[in-house]
């Protein structure tokens, strides 16, 4: 699937809550397997932002933050569209977070001011309850401008502790990485 940056702040979920006994501090977590329907959509996903002037340095290139500003929006799609829940619902109704506790960003080739950056995001690795993503960033003609890697790791609400994937994300997650020729 191939998001645009407008379009990516549309961030509905559908979906049927349950709740399962693995919540902490009495805040139950809720039962994943009727979340929305498991994504359709071509893989790797995808989305474009265009490179605006106030993104850049005063010599034309885009401020270092930026470009993991884009990988981050990347994953929060990615959770929406293959998780089946944007980071909202996964706080605060399902009780569950995903914080990142590992970033790197390869620069490879600055973009200018009006460039758009497709990126893609593929999923390296799926521990017990980590995740490691890979995205890379490239400009029209398809030359690379960025790699980002980022690991998250799923955590139960409100007392930050790692919990194993639920199944249903587990599925959903082989899915896409078997779809995008990953495993």
């Amino acid at each position: 699937m191939h998001i645009k940056e407008e379009v990516k702040e549309n961030m509905e979920f559908s979906g049927a809550p349950g709740h399962h006994p693995e919540g902490n501090s009495g805040k139950k977590i809720m039962d994943v397997s009727e979340i929305t329907k498991p994504y359709q959509g071509p893989h790797p996903l995808t989305v474009t932002h265009r490179v605006r002037w106030g993104d850049c340095d005063p010599a034309g290139i885009i401020y270092t933050p930026k470009v993991l500003d884009y990988a981050v929006e990347l994953v929060e799609v990615w959770n929406r569209e293959v998780l089946g829940a944007n980071w909202m619902k996964l706080n605060f109704e399902m009780g569950m977070g995903t914080p990142t506790v590992r970033a790197e960003v390869d620069f490879i080739s600055p973009p200018a001011p009006d460039h758009e950056i497709i990126s893609e995001i593929r999923v390296e690795k799926l521990g017990n309850s980590s995740i490691t993503f890979l995205i890379n960033g490239r400009d029209e003609s398809g030359a690379e401008i960025y790699q980002a890697r980022l690991v998250s790791c799923l955590i139960a609400q409100p007392d930050f502790k790692s919990i194993p994937f639920p199944d249903e994300f587990r599925a959903r997650i082989t899915a896409y990485r078997q779809a995008c020729g990953d495993t």
